[in-house]
């Protein structure tokens, strides 16, 4: 089955292409529980990790280029598209001219049990950016841990979340919480130490060993962390810093965070617990 044998739509007003092109708003994509993403890189991924894709768009005069990776894709959810018709669905400035829909995946599960997940912990309060989500998401992939997100934060099916976790998302390294200060009590009852990221006097970072099953909390970009989680959290851990900058970026601080974890993690399994 070659490329004059796929599935091609010519109309910009037909039902698939308008369908996928409201799936650029997040209530739409909680409405059929679906979302897209562009690229040859993380269509790349999503496959790697095997993923089964709904529809891939493919701008006709990109298809013989992408011959190889699309040869990976089941045949039946191929479709071909005019560039008129791309230019519909596109949401970047210089596409590469593939778009990939798909359902939600269950590799991000919701989650309200800390003994659901393994390892440590980064959480996201209200983190809005999803540049910043997606980078911790990436972050996180790298360093073994999961990035925990509240349900208020960037929405982690956006295009944009997506394209900034480069794919990482589909690893199974994050998780959605509802309700934030419940985990972290109940992190309390598993024994898990919970540390809410915030200036002013805290542990600084670097000051005590960091166990393989500690959590941490990163929060609002601009309003930090909330005094619900912070009096959950029970212990403040804070970034040492020159007197030239007020603040770390919320998706720096949480990588900085995740590294310091990171870097002793050989030597943590035998201390003893505090």
């Amino acid at each position: 089955m070659g490329l004059s044998d796929w599935k091609r739509i010519t109309s910009r007003s037909n039902p698939l292409i308008v369908r996928t092109a409201k799936l650029s708003s997040r209530k739409f994509r909680e409405e059929t529980s679906s979302f897209f993403f562009e690229g040859v890189h993380l269509l790349e991924e999503y496959l790697r990790f095997g993923w089964t894709p709904e529809t891939v768009f493919v701008r006709e005069d990109c298809a013989g280029r992408y011959a190889d990776l699309l040869s990976r894709v089941p045949e039946e959810a191929l479709t071909v598209v005019p560039g008129s018709v791309f230019d519909k669905l596109t949401t970047e400035q210089a596409p590469q001219g593939i778009l990939t829909v798909s359902p939600f995946l269950p590799c991000v599960p919701s989650v309200s049990d800390p003994e659901e997940l393994h390892g440590r912990i980064l959480m996201l309060e209200s983190v809005r950016d999803s540049g910043n989500v997606g980078t911790v998401i990436r972050t996180a992939a790298a360093f073994g841990w999961t990035c925990l997100l509240t349900s208020d934060c960037a929405d982690v099916w956006s295009q944009k979340t997506v394209r900034a976790s480069m794919g990482t998302l589909f690893s199974g390294c994050a998780a959605v919480c509802a309700d934030p200060a419940a985990f972290v009590r109940a992190c309390a009852k598993t024994g898990r130490r919970v540390f809410a990221a915030a200036l002013g006097d805290g542990e600084r970072l670097g000051s005590f060993d960091i166990r393989p099953d500690d959590c941490f909390v990163v929060g609002n970009e601009g309003q930090g962390i909330s005094s619900g989680l912070l009096e959950a959290a029970g212990r403040i851990v804070t970034i040492p810093m020159t007197g030239n900058a007020e603040s770390l970026n919320a998706a720096v601080a949480a990588s900085v965070l995740m590294w310091e974890g990171s870097r002793g993690g050989q030597n943590l399994n035998n201390n003893e617990r505090q």
